[in-house]
């Protein structure tokens, strides 16, 4: 009885999960030609522009030739050879001759990471702290800043999130960046560690070794916290119950983004963010929160920080851009599934204990699903015109 029962059940879920590729195949496709640029590439995992190709897949949006995205080889940026023994790696980049005819024959471009890849990481594999080595490949250049602002200039849709404005671009690249797509970077970044002894392995070995210059080789910090880093060096720590609540970090959407886009209206934060601020002439649609107590407030105030900063900004008018100031597009999920309608009504599942996995399905997919399908209908109708 035991077997016929787990036979019945098996088949049950071979023919769900067949009738979900079917459904999946049956959806039509959408064209959209897309440029993405990851510079932060150091395995062939491709982790920082994972989550956005996953939707691509899911949604079967199309490069104009008809042909699927390809994770592994539909971006610019560094490329991780196959040969890892060897330390090969590649990389495509813009060409100043290119950016004319990209910027007309692109629908839309996203700058999922620019941080780049460095020595330590790419050479010593065993080696993460990568802080103050030589950079292999990063950050943007002028090539890349001309294609934005051919972009901006064409009414295209410009998508970019956290470590758009941070080193390795030079302050010149940053500054004509922040002028023109009215977003400005306060100098700091931060991430929540779940352990801040040096011990655990959690803490990068960097933020430790920089943290006992500035404060006579002292690192009193236990428990898990939030590490604000500035782009001169200083470092602050809020350390669990010392300077948080309960909340650490949240990530609150407007009541306006939860109607329009459908996503979680709070949540908490777990990955690298910038504080930025956002020019008057974007909607702020998400902030961020540092829930800080009384004396975590003093330390922010110190340091000329705010609690709360924008997450999510938005312009839509005579161009469309988006900034996302969390690092938003990378996660660790499975291409494989993007190919099953549906899929989407296990998230509660998926994320049960994964918190990357939550803000996945909960905040970045809806959010960019939306985003995609209305500018689709824009690009449809409007360039279609053009032609």
């Amino acid at each position: 009885m035991k077997y016929k029962a787990f036979l019945i059940v098996l088949l049950a879920f071979i023919i769900l999960f067949s009738a979900s590729w079917l459904f999946w195949l049956l959806r039509s496709e959408k064209e959209l030609n897309i440029y993405v640029l990851d510079k932060t590439v150091p395995t062939t995992k491709r982790t920082e522009h994972a989550s956005f190709f996953w939707l691509l897949n899911h949604y079967k949006y199309v490069k104009n030739n008809g042909e699927s995205y390809d994770i592994n080889e539909d971006y610019m940026g560094f490329y991780p050879l196959e040969d890892s023994k060897q330390q090969k790696f590649d990389f495509k980049s813009i060409r100043i001759d290119e950016i004319e005819s990209a910027a007309n024959s692109y629908d839309l471009a996203y700058y999922t990471d620019t941080y780049g890849v460095y020595y330590n990481e790419w050479y010593r594999r065993d080696n993460q702290d990568v802080m103050g080595t030589e950079m292999v490949y990063g950050g943007l250049n002028q090539n890349d800043y001309l294609l934005v602002k051919s972009m901006k200039e064409r009414g295209k849709l410009i998508l970019a999130e956290f470590n758009f404005f941070n080193a390795p671009t030079n302050a010149l690249i940053r500054e004509k960046l922040e002028d023109m797509l009215a977003i400005n970077w306060s100098g700091w970044t931060g991430c929540y560690w779940k352990d801040l002894d040096p011990e655990s392995g959690d803490i990068p070995a960097w933020i430790v070794k920089l943290y006992k210059e500035q404060n006579q080789n002292k690192w009193p910090f236990q428990g898990d916290g939030i590490v604000l880093v500035h782009k001169f060096g200083t470092i602050l720590v809020l350390e669990g119950d010392a300077h948080l609540n309960n909340d650490y970090m949240q990530l609150e959407a407007t009541a306006e983004m939860k109607k329009r886009f459908g996503v979680q209206r709070q949540m908490n934060f777990y990955k690298w963010f910038d504080i930025t601020y956002s020019g008057n002439r974007n909607t702020v649609l998400a902030n961020f929160k540092l829930d800080v107590n009384e004396k975590g407030d003093s330390l922010l105030q110190a340091n000329n920080l705010r609690a709360v900063f924008p997450a999510v900004s938005e312009y839509r008018s005579n161009y469309w851009f988006y900034y996302f100031a969390g690092d938003f597009a990378e996660n660790k999920v499975s291409t494989n599934l993007s190919r099953f309608a549906g899929v989407d009504k296990l998230k509660f599942i998926s994320s049960l204990f994964d918190h990357q996995k939550r803000f996945f399905w909960y905040f970045y997919m809806p959010m960019m699903k939306k985003i995609l399908a209305d500018y689709r209908v824009v690009a449809d109708t409007e360039f279609a015109q053009e032609e």
